[in-house]
């Protein structure tokens, strides 16, 4: 079965209690309870709060219950028809903005109960608060960046803990009163219904005895009583009714012999933990009802009565919009970004380093399979373009590389094949330079000779052929000869 969480948080003007309840099916149990002092002069309740999650156990994703100070709450009691009833739900009580006493732009209002009356009419309970103490109370939690939930009157919360610890009180008419440190709260219910509120202001008795403050207040509230009751059903208390007594701090014995002494009332003295299962709590404070009805009403919103502000006025409780803040966010994401942008430049420079290295690695594997005998490798590429201008010029010698031009055994080729076997020549001697060939030999007369000049000089046409020191052997009818053939840039054909 599914758990469910939730956290009530009460702060008080001189006290701070919080309560974490899980709920498991129709059993709440109370997991964690917080309770200090305060002071507002000196402590920070966003600070305090912040400690429930990181010293004290707090669940930081529960959801929160909070309520908002006693003294700024107002309260109204309109009578409407069903018509105006569904225009309250519907408009979130735009129309009752004049109904309290506070500037109407700056309130906001909601439905915390209603009954039927008995000429057909809806008597309708409303609360509201100014959109300043609400925006005070959300920056409690929102400061201790925890997840505000309901933002609620302590006057419900305290109903809702009562009528899941004494569920007589859901029965019939009933009176919960709550003594809390400057005012007596006085809720009038019928069958489940939250009917009337009422403040008393109480004067300070703390030079006055147990006995005489107790009767002070109880002579107070029986007359509020009776005016409340003769308003609300036009007759006298009745004798049935039930009184449940409850205090910050519990309620004394003499108070409640007070209240059942004027009122002629049961008085019921409320047990906070009564309906309510206990998980290793050393030490329960007394104070807690408040906070453990908050909890009670953000995990049962559909089962107990009540006005969550935060739904009352959405728009009203969106934070507002923090210039340093933002400026602030704008500066940490355009930092962020500088910073990705220079690691990405940096991973890509990294990258490109690598890639080079693996190519100069390459470039080196290729020449050293290339020039083995090559140990010295200091600049492969221009090592490499050295050696080939080296080839290219000792082949130059011999003939042309690219084929553009006419080379020595373009030359010799062209001798070859242009010597008929007929002139009976003889070669003694070849010389060979880029520039031309020198060929020394013999033959058996002078016509043989000047007769292969020209045959040469047909077949390489633009090189030069000529013949030198001709000349015949006295003894002999041999003819010695030297033939310069130059070599042009121009192919032969």
């Amino acid at each position: 079965m599914k758990v469910k969480r939730a956290i009530g948080l009460e702060i008080g003007p001189s006290h701070l209690c919080a309560v974490q309840i899980s709920r498991i099916g129709k059993a709440f149990c109370i997991e964690r309870i917080f309770g200090t002092q305060i002071r507002r002069s000196t402590d920070c309740p966003s600070q305090i709060v912040r400690t429930l999650a990181r010293r004290h156990g707090f669940s930081r994703r529960a959801p929160v219950a909070m309520a908002v100070p006693e003294e700024a709450v107002f309260f109204r009691t309109l009578d409407a028809d069903d018509a105006e009833l569904e225009r309250m739900r519907a408009s979130g009580l735009l129309g009752l903005d004049y109904e309290f006493p506070i500037e109407p732009d700056q309130t906001v209002a909601g439905i915390g109960a209603y009954r039927r009356t008995a000429d057909q009419k809806v008597s309708v309970l409303t609360a509201a608060v100014s959109k300043e103490s609400l925006t005070d109370s959300l920056d409690v939690v929102r400061e201790a960046r925890m997840r505000p939930h309901v933002i609620d009157v302590a006057d419900f919360a305290i109903y809702a803990a009562v009528a899941q610890n004494h569920p007589g009180i859901k029965t019939g008419r009933a009176i919960l009163v709550y003594r809390a440190a400057s005012h007596v709260a006085l809720v009038v219910t019928e069958g489940h219904t939250i009917l009337m509120v009422r403040h008393v202001p109480i004067v300070d008795g703390s030079g006055d005895s147990d006995e005489a403050d107790a009767q002070r207040i109880a002579d107070v509230l029986s007359g509020e009583v009776e005016i409340v009751w003769e308003r609300l059903f036009d007759e006298g208390l009745d004798d049935g009714t039930r009184v449940y007594l409850a205090g910050n701090g519990g309620a004394s014995a003499a108070l409640r012999s007070a209240i059942e002494e004027n009122l002629q009332c049961q008085t019921i003295v409320v047990n906070p933990l009564a309906k309510m299962l206990l998980k290793d709590l050393h030490r329960v404070p007394s104070d807690l009802l408040v906070a453990e009805g908050l909890a009670i009403r953000a995990l049962t919103p559909e089962k107990t009565a009540g006005v969550n502000f935060l739904e009352a006025a959405p728009a009203a409780v969106k934070p507002a919009l923090n210039v340093k803040k933002q400026v602030a966010l704008c500066t940490v994401l355009g930092v962020a970004i500088v910073v990705v942008s220079l690691i990405g430049l940096l991973l890509r420079l990294h990258r490109l380093e690598h890639q080079y290295a693996a190519v100069k690695s390459e470039m080196k594997a290729v020449f050293q399979r290339t020039l083995p005998d090559e140990k010295n490798i200091v600049n492969p590429l221009a090592q490499l373009d050295q050696r080939l201008r080296a080839l290219r010029k000792d082949y130059a010698v011999f003939g042309s590389i690219s084929g553009t031009s006419a080379g020595p055994l373009d030359v010799l080729q062209a001798i070859a094949a242009h010597t008929p076997l007929e002139m009976k020549i003889s070669l003694d001697d070849v010389q060979v330079t880029a520039q031309s060939i020198r060929l020394t030999g013999t033959s058996d007369s002078f016509e043989s000779v000047y007769h292969w000049q020209d045959l040469l000089a047909n077949a390489l046409h633009s090189s030069t052929v000529d013949v030198r020191d001709v000349r015949r052997e006295p003894d002999s009818k041999t003819v010695h000869f030297v033939l310069l053939a130059s070599i042009t840039r121009e192919k032969t054909t």
